[in-house]
């Protein structure tokens, strides 16, 4: 399981609508995705699938995000944002078994990168994607 705690200075109401929607999580994590009602679609540079998750909130308290398909190991996890006022707890958990120890280290290591842009955002309002959509080339 990977743990993430932080503080911001915006209300969690704020935070609630960044997580929820597809505009915040493209300010603050990729580019690349789209949030319905229910269900979310991640991409990423290089990466040669999408993330797919069912999404459950609790307005202004939780958005959890429980993965369909994507990334190996990643099917069946559920990454959670719990609010309280400002605060923000993070939880990924239920990862395949197997999942190598230094993989998990990489991906607590990049959400913890993601986590601090998503701070950020919040308390100035200005979009920092950690992954930024690629311009498509003409091979010219």
């Amino acid at each position: 399981m990977i743990t993430l705690y932080n503080e911001v200075e915006a209300d969690a109401g704020r935070v609630f609508e960044i997580l929820s929607t597809t505009e915040g999580q493209r300010a603050f994590w990729t580019q690349d995705c789209d949030i319905t009602e229910g269900h979310a679609r991640f991409g990423f540079p290089h990466a040669p699938v999408d993330l797919h998750a069912d999404v459950t909130t609790e307005p202004g308290k939780l958005v959890r995000m429980h993965c369909t398909e994507g990334f190996p190991y990643w099917g069946g996890s559920t990454w959670e944002w719990e609010l309280d006022g400002s605060k923000i707890l993070f939880r990924h958990y239920g990862f395949g078994e197997g999942f190598p120890e230094p993989d998990l280290g990489r991906v607590t290591q990049g959400w913890a990168m993601i986590h601090d842009r998503l701070v950020r955002y919040a308390n100035t309002g200005q979009a920092q994607p950690f992954f930024e959509q690629q311009e498509a080339t003409d091979g010219s």
